[in-house]
């Protein structure tokens, strides 16, 4: 059986996949960008747009086409770049022309893009790390309830017992930890070399959006610490018997 925490971590590694695609597509573009010709630009001054042939904007539209819109959801190049690099350059690159200032625009909104994608890897990563360590304690209790679930309660002497009723009190306690590193994590925000920062708290309702929970990490913590928590009075009821 797949647990909460279980199904976001698989989540979580489809989206570090899906963001390293795009980091990796916008490092091809920006390679692309500084092998395009400068056009011939006399004359345009300090202007977004020249009046030059179209064949000065068409290979920068050809090389987001080729390397960032593969990665993207599905839509019109012309849409994708309004999305990713700013109406204003998506205006400008159909044009008749391009100057000097559109083509530092395109390569400062790129490097923005790539520093936006760094902060969500880092963000990413420590969302896989605070799942892992979240699965390793929900999979140790879960393993652990089921396993005892096979054995009657009547068959248990009172040493049994008294055993796993500390088991149970000692998983309620990681449970409570759990909750309190989780919160915290989510409190946090990841960011990369000061230039751009990810909300933990954000990112959760972004990456779980769809999800049967809002908080999967914390209703599984939760879950475990009422089952553990009725596991504990059954076992109590039976050691007053044999008191």
């Amino acid at each position: 059986m797949t647990t909460h925490v279980g199904r976001a971590r698989r989540r979580v590694a489809r989206e570090r996949d899906a963001v390293e695609d795009k980091r990796a597509a916008y490092d091809r573009f920006r390679s692309r960008l500084e092998s395009i010709p400068a056009p011939d630009t006399a004359g345009t001054g300090g202007t977004l747009v020249s009046t030059g042939s179209t064949s000065t904007t068409r290979p920068v539209r050809e090389a987001f086409a080729e390397t960032v819109a593969p990665v993207c959801e599905e839509r019109l190049v012309g849409e994708l770049l309004a999305a990713e690099l700013g109406e204003g350059i998506a205006t400008a690159l159909t044009t008749d022309g391009a100057s000097p200032p559109l083509r530092r625009a395109i390569r400062s909104e790129s490097d923005r893009r790539r520093a936006e994608l760094d902060a969500m890897n880092r963000a990413l990563d420590a969302e896989a790390d605070s799942l892992d360590r979240a699965d390793e304690t929900v999979e140790a209790i879960r393993e652990w309830l089921i396993a005892a679930n096979e054995t009657a309660l009547s068959s248990c002497g009172f040493e049994a017992l008294s055993e796993r009723h500390a088991r149970l009190e000692g998983f309620r306690a990681d449970c409570e930890a759990l909750v309190r590193d989780r919160q915290a994590h989510l409190r946090r925000t990841t960011g990369a070399d000061g230039q751009a920062g990810v909300r933990h708290h954000d990112l959760r309702g972004y990456l779980y959006e769809g999800f049967p929970v809002d908080h999967p990490v914390l209703v599984t913590a939760t879950r475990l610490d009422g089952l553990s928590e009725e596991c504990q009075r059954a076992v109590r009821a039976h050691l007053v018997r044999r008191v």
